[in-house]
């Protein structure tokens, strides 16, 4: 046997530089020079991955078509338990939680929440909603005094513990309308601040209202230049901040 003429016969190994799956660029060379087991090989592969991609994206697909279907669902609760005056998450500086076992239908109960008065932070509420308004003194300045005139502190909602005043704190109770004596959320969408009208309320007072309507959207259009008309309207649709016909909005 001519080994030497065997070996000369014997295909030669592609390197990784001519590989078509691995290198692309590779394809537009002359395909007349594969071997039929080349082509067959590579033509198999291509197929192989082109329908695995195919099963990735239609994958991907069902995933976020499954978590769009559970965000829906989700925000579809929240509005539902919202219009109906249930407090979701920890208590408002001035309020405390209340808490109700409900059972609205078989398989469906638990725990909920209403607003009750924390008597000894309400009345701090209206001091720091006056000291905004007709003293124009600014979130820093008000925690300033606070402090200083040893005013009960906001509360940790994780540790229960007090806080110190802060601009943060001062900022969240001056931009709160559930000191109107409702259930509000969606007054922010993706990190933006939404008009009122554009927020959802509960269907009706659900707790004590600690500041009058007058007051609150004063400081909130002194607050939100933007907002100022949409205040306007709603203070002379149903004296409480919510337009008429529009107080279930999304």
């Amino acid at each position: 046997m001519n080994v030497a003429h065997e070996s000369h016969h014997r295909l030669r190994r592609a390197g990784r530089g001519e590989d078509p799956v691995l290198y692309p660029a590779v394809r537009g060379r002359d395909r007349a020079q594969e071997p039929g087991w080349w082509r067959h090989l590579r033509e198999t592969l291509a197929d192989y991955l082109t329908t695995d991609q195919a099963r990735r994206e239609m994958a991907d697909r069902g995933v976020r078509s499954y978590q769009d279907k559970l965000a829906r669902r989700s925000r579809a609760v929240l509005e539902q338990r919202t219009r109906e005056g249930w407090w979701l998450g920890p208590a408002p500086y001035g309020y405390a939680l209340e808490h109700h076992w409900v059972e609205n239908r078989p398989g469906r109960w638990g725990w909920r929440h209403r607003l009750t008065v924390d008597n000894a932070r309400a009345s701090i509420v209206p001091l720091i909603f006056h000291w905004s308004l007709h003293e124009t003194l600014s979130d820093r300045a008000i925690a300033r005094r606070l402090t200083d005139e040893q005013h009960p502190p906001p509360l940790d909602p994780i540790t229960g513990h007090t806080r110190p005043w802060a601009p943060s704190a001062v900022r969240t109770i001056l931009d709160n309308p559930v000191h109107l004596g409702y259930v509000v959320r969606d007054r922010t969408r993706r990190g933006q601040i939404q008009p009122p009208e554009s927020w959802t309320w509960s269907t009706a007072r659900t707790h004590r209202a600690l500041i009058e309507p007058t007051v609150f959207w004063a400081v909130h259009a002194s607050r939100h230049p933007g907002a100022r008309a949409n205040a306007e309207i709603t203070n002379t649709n149903n004296g409480d901040g919510r337009q008429h016909g529009n107080r279930e909005a999304a």
